[in-house]
C-alpha cells in the first residue's frame, strides 16, 4: 500500500513520519502515543497521518 504525501508527513513537525501504514510490522503499531501528544495535532490534520517517533519521544 502506497501512502500519499500528506500521510507521510508528521502533523506536528512536518518531517517524514517513516510510517509503513498497512504493514503489520510498522513501528506505529507497537508504540503508545500519549493523549497530550495527540492533542498537539492541529484539528485539520487529525487522523490523517502518524506522528513521527521523534515527536512522540520529544513530547512524551
Amino acid at each position: 500500500m502506497s501512502l500519499t504525501g500528506e500521510e507521510r508527513i508528521c502533523p506536528i513537525c512536518g518531517k517524514d513520519n517513516n510510517c509503513q501504514h498497512g504493514n503489520k510490522d510498522c513501528w506505529c503499531n507497537t508504540i503508545v502515543v500519549p493523549k497530550h501528544v495527540i492533542d498537539m495535532v492541529p484539528e485539520d490534520k487529525k487522523g490523517k497521518a502518524c506522528i513521527c517517533r521523534d515527536c512522540i519521544e520529544k513530547y512524551k
